[in-house]
């Protein structure tokens, strides 16, 4: 219980970092999206653009958890995890600054798993992208843990934790704006569990 606790803490400070990053980022594409949508239109602009800041912010946190428990389990190539990076260090003589890349190059691992397309496919979430200063961050968290022990269930307490326990005030994340498809599907995991059978 006490390392759910601590990768909830990491992942909300990536959110928190990732907020204030984009925070101005994109307005007029997320005009755009609004009124294209009419989705959620009763909320003030500058309520609207955090809540989609919001939840970009937790969908990449889900890819990140989904692709370290996938690396992890040996499913894909070891890219951002711990044994990853120690390969990384012994060819690229300045790994961090191509953490964005490794990062895109496991996004990619993850697309080519069938079961994988549809929680990695492009939405409207991904206008803003995990650049090197995200993924340092999120990958220097992560590669302290080892997922291999977990299950899905875990990966399912460990993003509701954060998700669904928010303890906003007002609009849901989760009825916000369109469906994250990384989101929908850690919290559809159960679901998908005899598809995911190693």
């Amino acid at each position: 219980m006490k390392i759910i606790n601590k990768i909830v803490s990491d992942l909300k400070e990536f959110v928190d970092f990732f907020k204030i990053k984009y925070k101005y980022d994109q307005r007029g594409v997320l005009k755009r999206y609004r009124l294209k949508s009419g989705l959620n239109k009763k909320l003030k602009d500058d309520i609207w653009y955090d809540l989609f800041l919001e939840k970009a912010a937790y969908n990449y946190c889900a890819k990140f958890l989904l692709i370290k428990f996938f690396e992890d389990t040996g499913r894909i190539g070891s890219k951002i995890n711990k044994s990853g990076l120690e390969k990384w260090h012994d060819l690229v003589t300045n790994i961090g600054a191509q953490y964005g890349n490794l990062y895109k190059l496991a996004e990619s691992d993850m697309v080519e798993l069938e079961e994988m397309r549809i929680p990695f496919k492009k939405v409207d979430y991904d206008i803003y992208e995990i650049d090197d200063e995200l993924a340092e961050f999120m990958i220097e968290k992560l590669k302290e843990y080892d997922f291999k022990t977990f299950s899905y269930q875990t990966l399912y307490k460990i993003f509701t934790s954060m998700y669904l326990n928010d303890k906003r005030q007002g609009p849901s994340l989760q009825y916000f704006y369109k469906p994250a498809n990384a989101i929908e599907y850690i919290l559809d995991i159960k679901n998908h569990e005899e598809n995911l059978v190693q």
